[in-house]
């Protein structure tokens, strides 16, 4: 699911109409329709009902409704400011290469905007990937400066920030179908996930890693049955796979998970702090350091 697809559902929603949608879109509506249908396949659950009107939300529909507005405002806002900053088109911009995690990109979207308010002359280029995948970018100073999770993977070359904002990091939990046995415990250890059937993430983020090497150390080789970078659809393919999935509880509040259970992992790993990464050699410019400070305002 993009920006796009999100905007298109909202304003179907909006008018109870697609042929009114796609009017008020300057789209077709089968352009509109198709849109649809792929939303919900991907989502796996019907978006609207019609039966006793047409395009009436259904409850995954509202959940999806009220907190996609709230996206889509904040990226239309961002893109707004972007533009404001671009009138002087002939002036020369100070790029800065920047990486985050797609969580983190929702947490600090208006600090990062209120940033760029204030520095026109600078260009942010941002990279979204894991952590793991990101601290690698920085190694290869393909990257200026980080947020991410620790631990620090290159200690020789990166330097890492504690940051001790709202947002401090990430807490795992374990999701699962409510009708695996599973889903009745009021916490989980790794120990209890052995013989299970996984959907997970990559060893480009940390908790991809994470799955793999804690069970291993405690005696078992994780069945992963789906790998995806996708959060959607590791969280929709969870009922149909008959698989649980680990994930940081934040994505909760965004995420359509009727019929699943979050539950907290009981682990040495069970919080992962975030940091402001940059490389030892790369100068800390006033640009830089103000983007910092920025980010500390969280």
């Amino acid at each position: 699911m993009n920006i796009q697809q999100l905007k298109y559902f909202i304003e179907i929603a909006n008018t109870n109409s697609l042929s009114a949608a796609a009017r008020n879109l300057f789209v077709t509506q089968p352009t509109l329709s198709l849109a649809l249908k792929k939303m919900e396949s991907e989502l796996q659950t019907a978006l609207f009902t019609h039966s006793n009107q047409p395009f009436q939300l259904t409850k995954t529909g509202n959940h999806l409704y009220e907190k996609g507005q709230v996206i889509v405002n904040d990226f239309e806002q961002l893109i707004v400011d972007i533009h404001a900053m671009s009138d002087d088109s002939n002036k020369e911009k100070t790029p800065i290469h920047f990486g985050l995690p797609t969580l983190f990109s929702m947490q600090f979207m208006k600090e990062i905007s209120h940033y760029l308010a204030e520095h026109p002359h600078i260009d942010l280029i941002i990279k979204q990937d894991g952590s793991p995948h990101l601290q690698a970018m920085l190694d290869n100073k393909e990257l200026d400066i980080g947020l991410v999770s620790f631990p620090n993977l290159y200690p020789e070359s990166l330097s890492f920030e504690v940051l001790e904002t709202s947002t401090k990091g990430y807490n795992p939990y374990v999701i699962i179908p409510e009708t695996n046995p599973l889903a009745q415990k009021k916490e989980l250890t790794f120990k209890d996930l052995k013989g299970q059937r996984f959907s997970s993430l990559t060893t480009n983020f940390m908790l991809g890693r994470l799955l793999l090497d804690r069970s291993r150390e405690v005696g078992f080789e994780p069945n992963v049955v789906l790998y995806n970078d996708d959060i959607q659809v590791l969280i929709h393919s969870l009922k149909q796979n008959d698989s649980i999935c680990i994930l940081p509880i934040e994505y909760q509040n965004v995420s359509i998970s009727d019929g699943l259970k979050w539950i907290p992992l009981k682990d040495k790993y069970q919080f992962f702090p975030i940091g402001i990464a940059m490389r030892k050699d790369y100068p800390l410019t006033q640009d830089i350091t103000d983007f910092i400070e920025v980010l500390k305002k969280n």
